[in-house]
């Protein structure tokens, strides 16, 4: 366990996400990732709660998709607001888009946004398939999990 504060860790995640770019899918094969995870993943510990965090940044020629995973580490759920909160601190707070699914019996808060070559978010190609929600006034569209590939 990491007794950084989180936005270090989460800087530290980004950078190596950054450097991972071109090893990450789609600009290589799927499988590479079973080799390359662990090095986009840290556990944290966030307002008494022990998560795991997983960041990825992948190239889409024209937008980059930058992907955000947080689940606990020793629970089935978290609280919704502390999700919210480490994902607008990983991705800002513009255009983001949610996938909940179990995994390991764990839920994943899987959280993405494209964002141009100048890291400005921008609206995703899949936005018209995706629902609005809302969350205390925080505003971002919910997916469904075949609309985004998590790699």
């Amino acid at each position: 366990m990491y007794a950084e504060k989180p936005e270090h860790l989460m800087e530290t995640l980004r950078r190596a996400s950054k450097h991972l770019i071109p090893h990450t899918f789609p600009l290589e094969e799927i499988e590479v990732e079973d080799d390359i995870g662990t090095l986009k993943r840290m556990e944290m510990t966030v307002d008494g709660y022990e998560v795991v965090i997983y960041f990825n940044k992948a190239d889409y020629d024209d937008y980059y998709l930058e992907t955000f995973q947080v689940f606990s580490k020793n629970s089935v759920f978290l609280p919704f607001n502390l999700v919210v909160k480490l994902a607008c601190r990983m991705l800002g707070s513009h255009h983001l888009s949610l996938i909940e699914f179990y995994q390991d019996n764990r839920k994943v808060y899987c959280w993405s946004v494209c964002v141009d070559k100048d890291g400005k978010a921008i609206a995703s190609p899949t936005d018209e398939e995706s629902e609005f929600s809302e969350y205390e006034g925080f505003e971002y569209k919910r997916m469904h999990p075949d609309q985004i590939n998590l790699y």
